[in-house]
């Protein structure tokens, strides 16, 4: 029996398992601090949270903490729970409450090491006096290896040890917020797939032209206006295709845009892309023009357009890849 293509109300999901994302992450948490704990037990100056890129970015403590709230990702995309605003702050609160527990037993550790030593005199300190006991101790090693510890920082240990902290609780945010930005069919309660269909040329190549030489750079500026014209032209087509339902003209028009590698490289390109549920698979249809590269790529989305799933199913047909 084909899954995929089932009815709906078959197979739709009832209700949101919110409780299975979220005992899914504590588990998660809960394997990886102790993985930390065991390591820490059980290897020479091997302390992961302690790893610090260029003396500032809390490296360690962003892979524990990445690791340990990776069940609520995998959980909530397996069961299709969507990620929620409220299902954010719950991850926030159980990683900060995954941060102290690992703290507190830390603390507990050393506190029962010290008393079966006897090394213990007077009354216990409290978990607050060894925190701050912890991040006023806290020191870089020494340069040119040996693992020897440089001076307490004191006062200043604070910003590390609270970087540290920072490091492992914002990181877990990471992969539940990738999530939260996906499309959701709210119907099937499910992730929706996306492909990129085409590209179209909103611009040409960028030309390296002597300053020197303003006819040039007025043809240049031409060719670009013609280029933007002839996008408009392509966008309209296409939307008209899509309202007639007509997917071959839709991929013919994408087709005579060019290679999408090749587009990509434009300085100013729009991106068509079809979004579906592969439960009741519907969907839509994108265009999003998009500008520059890099750390300088802008993207304004010029419309949306809903698909029915006989579209989308033709689509699929002719892009097999996408199913």
């Amino acid at each position: 029996m084909d899954f995929e293509s089932a009815p709906i109300e078959e197979f739709s999901r009832s209700g949101k398992p919110y409780l299975t994302v979220l005992v899914s992450g504590l588990f998660t948490s809960a394997v990886t601090l102790a993985g930390v704990y065991w390591l820490g037990k059980n290897t020479d100056d091997f302390y992961i949270m302690g790893w610090y890129a260029n003396y500032i970015i809390p490296a360690g403590a962003m892979i524990v903490g990445v690791a340990a709230a990776s069940g609520y990702a995998v959980a909530s995309w397996l069961t299709g729970t969507r990620i929620s605003r409220g299902l954010l702050l719950a991850v926030l609160f159980f990683q900060t409450g995954a941060y102290v527990t690992a703290e507190y037993v830390e603390y507990r550790d050393v506190m029962d090491g010290l008393q079966q030593q006897g090394l213990m005199i007077g009354p216990e300190p409290s978990f607050l006096s060894y925190y701050d006991f912890k991040a006023r101790s806290f020191a870089w090693n020494k340069p040119g290896g040996g693992n020897q510890r440089g001076e307490p920082l004191g006062g200043w240990g604070y910003v590390f040890v609270l970087l540290g902290a920072a490091g492992f609780i914002l990181s877990g945010l990471i992969a539940p917020a990738v999530l939260y930005a996906v499309p959701y069919c709210e119907r099937c309660q499910r992730y929706m797939k996306t492909k990129l269909l085409g590209v179209l040329a909103a611009s040409v190549p960028v030309k390296k032209l002597a300053k020197n030489d303003p006819a040039a750079h007025e043809a240049h500026a031409k060719e670009q206006e013609q280029a933007a014209v002839k996008a408009d032209e392509a966008v309209a087509r296409l939307w008209a295709g899509i309202a007639a339902g007509n997917t071959e003209t839709v991929q013919q028009e994408l087709l005579g845009a060019g290679a999408i590698k090749a587009n990509e490289k434009l300085p100013r390109r729009i991106r068509v892309s079809l979004t579906w549920c592969k439960g009741c698979r519907e969907g839509r249809i994108n265009m999003t023009l998009v500008s520059g590269d890099g750390q300088a790529l802008q993207q304004v989305k010029l419309a949306e357009n809903l698909v029915p799933a006989t579209f989308v199913c033709e689509m699929l047909e002719i892009n097999p890849g996408s199913v």
